[in-house]
C-alpha cells in the first residue's frame, strides 16, 4: 500500500456528498489537480492535462494506465454530478483536508503538492485568478502561505511558499 491507497470511506464532503469506500487519497490528488486544470477556469487545456498526468505519475509511478483512468473517471463522474460550481469547490476543499490528513506529518510532501498545483496552473502560460484562489486555499489548509505571480517575460508562474505564522 502506498500513500495514495489510503481510503476515505464515508467521509462527508463539504459538497454535500458522501465519498464512497472506493474514494482514496489518489482520488483526492486527482480532484486537486482537476480543480486547478478545470474547475478554476472551466477549460481543460491539453498542456495542463499533460502536466497533470505527469505529476500524478510521479506520485504513483507503479499505477497502470487503466487504474489511473478508473480513478480519473470516478472523479470526473462525481465532479459532473455535483452540477454547481459551489459544490465542486466544496469537494476541492474536502480533498485538501483529506490530503492534509494523509500527509500532515510531511510538510515536504504537502509543499510538493502545492508546487504541482502551480505547475499545472501555469502549463497553459496563463494564471487565472481562480487558480490562485484554489492554490492559496490548499496552501492555507496545509499550514502554508503561497504567494504567486505570473512572470510575463518567462511565461512561468513564480511561487514563494512559506510556513504560515
Amino acid at each position: 500500500m502506498n500513500d495514495f491507497d489510503i481510503p476515505h470511506p464515508g467521509h462527508p464532503a463539504s459538497a454535500g456528498v458522501r465519498l464512497g469506500p472506493e474514494w482514496t487519497s489518489a482520488h483526492d490528488l486527482v480532484n486537486l489537480y482537476l480543480g486547478i486544470a478545470l474547475l478554476a477556469d472551466n477549460d481543460l487545456d491539453p498542456e495542463e492535462q499533460r502536466t497533470f498526468m505527469r505529476k500524478f505519475g510521479q506520485w504513483m509511478p507503479n499505477v497502470a494506465l487503466e487504474d489511473f483512468e478508473k480513478v480519473w473517471g470516478q472523479v470526473m463522474a462525481l465532479h459532473r454530478s455535483l452540477e454547481s460550481t459551489e459544490r465542486r469547490y466544496g469537494l476541492y476543499l474536502q480533498s485538501t483536508i483529506n490530503v492534509l490528513h494523509s500527509f500532515g506529518a510531511s510538510k515536504d510532501k504537502l509543499r510538493s503538492i502545492i508546487r504541482d498545483l502551480v505547475d499545472i496552473a501555469g502549463a497553459d502560460k496563463k494564471l487565472h485568478e481562480n487558480e490562485v484562489t484554489l492554490i492559496k486555499a490548499a496552501a492555507v489548509t496545509f499550514g502554508l502561505s503561497a504567494d504567486l505571480r505570473f512572470n510575463v517575460k518567462t511565461g512561468r508562474v513564480e511561487l514563494v511558499l512559506k510556513d504560515a505564522n
